[in-house]
């Protein structure tokens, strides 16, 4: 039974310390505190078959004007032949790119597609939700 006690007191005390705890990045102003909020996009970039441009998805949520803004960002970068100008064009739209990911997808082992994803974030405005 003290055994039993033990592990679970240590366990306690160890998902406490190493437990991470999320907060939102604040800025103090004269009055009062701001927190910043951001928009993220999850953009997958694909190769096209017998192609040297690129098939690019935009992700930016899932509301109405969320998936309007995606599929323009997509209709206008799909057909690029560079990786650099589909970051330029975002970061010339306020995102800020956070990591990069390869993208493998094998489908019943008869080949695949590959390509890299891009997770980027943009600062939200306090009218955007």
């Amino acid at each position: 039974m003290k055994k039993l006690i033990l592990l679970v007191c240590l366990l306690s005390i160890t998902s406490f310390v190493f437990g991470q705890s999320v907060s939102e990045t604040k800025f103090a102003t004269e009055n009062n505190t701001v927190t910043q909020k951001y928009t993220y996009a999850y953009i997958v970039i694909k190769g096209k078959f017998l192609s040297k441009k690129l098939k690019v998805d935009v992700d930016l949520g899932e509301t109405e004007e969320q998936m309007k803004a995606g599929k323009e960002y997509s209709d206008f970068l799909t057909n690029k032949r560079s990786y650099a100008a589909i970051l330029n064009h975002m970061v010339e739209n306020g995102f800020e790119l956070i990591e990069t990911v390869d993208y493998n997808y094998v489908s019943s082992g008869d080949g695949g597609t590959s390509g890299i994803v891009f997770i980027m974030k943009k600062k939200r405005d306090d009218n955007q939700k």
